[in-house]
């Protein structure tokens, strides 16, 4: 960590590293970094929780699906639902239900591969 101040940081005044005192050196590296993001918070992002997935080949689904057709998805009952925003995995979450509203609350988040998530994005 440099000694220059951080504009992007919040949580400390001037993102200045403590001199010659490991333990407060220690203590900012361990706590999550929250970065600024400003104008980006209301940049609308699209959140899709998908409940599981079917193959079918066509026939079936021109031929079989009618009003009050079942289709079998690829999970199981009680299983997670994944959530995923502007197309990607972010989090796994249970189905709730709030005040006659489905909702997804968050179990799981996913962390992304290669790359770890900023702390404001968690």
């Amino acid at each position: 960590m440099s000694n220059e101040p951080h504009s992007y940081m919040t949580g400390h005044t001037n993102g200045a590293v403590p001199a010659g005192n490991p333990a407060a050196i220690e203590a900012l590296e361990q706590q999550p970094q929250q970065i600024e993001l400003g104008l980006l918070r209301l940049v609308p992002m699209a959140v899709a929780v998908e409940l599981g997935r079917v193959l079918m080949p066509l026939g079936e689904i021109l031929d079989g699906l009618r009003v009050g057709s079942t289709i079998r998805l690829d999970r199981h009952a009680g299983e997670p639902a994944e959530v995923y925003v502007n197309g990607a995995l972010f989090a796994r979450a249970e189905v709730v239900v709030m005040n006659d509203r489905i909702g997804a609350k968050i179990v799981e988040m996913i962390e992304p591969v290669g790359a770890a998530r900023p702390a404001g994005l968690r």
